[in-house]
């Protein structure tokens, strides 16, 4: 039972992962169709397709009454965005990532403030609607400032209304099925927890996390190859955003599910720190390169240890 439990874990995420390449391309054919801005594509259409996974398991897992897996999925996949994400996209990508623009220095304060908002899922132990309402509430306002600093783009005369509410048609079949999929990853993931004895909060923060998370790093390492720095940055960090905010306020919204405090206050920690260390790179040579993307893995190879029990230092 528990190996067609890891197959069935494993299938889920990869197919996932390729349905959200599809959509991704879709998103990039809608925002040259409506004429967004680099920037605003990444943040608005990108990284919010790109967290469809997330948004999905999230959402589930709420449903099911599994708030310690919806929640530690969210947060997870933050750490797994902030750390390996982004380091082997520089790596994998063959570039430094820059962060000169105020626009984007202003990106990277709004993701160190919203990670702090987790903090109020440990003071309460457990998701619930007057959560869920303020975490959109800041989603609807991040999307709003950002879609206004960003200066629009003249839409492409080559797409056709015809074509454009086909690929809009193609997207919404997509993201129902990445939907449909998800229910069968939390059911896995749920199953693989109970067998070994690990809380939700951690196969949603490990497995899950890193597994919804490879749509970010395959459109981050393609856009830093065609050199497209906003695009990437705003994808990798409006996808953070898009988890604290819309994601975890989705989940709040429909559940009261208590959640297991000691787990998320460990995976707290890493969100805080990753999202402190990005920070920390942007502010003091406005760029993340090698050796910022090292030290990144580094952080969450001793994420992933601690999380399955592995002490390697003590805070």
């Amino acid at each position: 039972m528990i190996l067609y439990s890891v197959l069935l874990l494993a299938f889920s995420l990869l197919l996932i992962a390729v349905l959200s390449e599809r959509v991704i391309g879709y998103v990039l054919t809608l925002s040259k169709a409506f004429g967004m801005s680099e920037m605003s594509a990444g943040f608005i259409l990108l990284s919010v397709t790109t967290s469809l996974p997330e948004l999905a398991v999230s959402t589930v897992a709420s449903i099911a009454g599994e708030g310690g897996l919806a929640a530690g999925n969210a947060l997870g996949s933050n750490v797994a965005n902030l750390t390996v994400i982004i380091g082997l996209a520089v790596f994998l990508g063959k570039t430094e990532i820059p962060v000169k623009g105020e626009f984007q220095k202003e990106l990277v304060q709004f993701l160190f403030l919203s990670s702090m908002i987790p903090l109020f899922i440990v003071q309460r132990g457990s998701l619930g609607p007057v959560l869920g309402l303020v975490l959109l509430i800041l989603f609807i306002y991040f999307s709003v400032t950002i879609s206004r600093k960003t200066e629009k783009v003249e839409k492409t005369e080559t797409e056709q209304r015809g074509n454009t509410a086909m690929v809009g048609l193609k997207f919404m079949a997509a993201a129902v099925l990445i939907i449909a999929v998800s229910k069968l990853l939390v059911d896995s993931a749920v199953d693989i927890a109970e067998f070994v004895g690990l809380p939700p909060s951690i196969i949603g923060a490990t497995i899950v996390g890193l597994g919804t998370s490879l749509p970010e790093l395959a459109t981050t390492i393609q856009a830093l190859k065609k050199k497209l720095f906003g695009m990437a940055l705003g994808n990798l960090l409006g996808s953070c955003i898009t988890n604290i905010t819309l994601i975890l306020g989705v989940s709040s919204l429909i559940t009261f599910s208590e959640v297991n405090v000691l787990a998320v206050e460990s995976i707290m920690f890493y969100v805080l720190l990753s999202s402190l260390s990005v920070w920390y790179m942007v502010s003091a040579s406005e760029r993340i390169g090698k050796k910022a993307a090292i030290f990144l893995c580094a952080v969450y190879i001793l994420f992933i240890l601690q999380q399955v029990g592995v002490s390697v230092f003590v805070f």
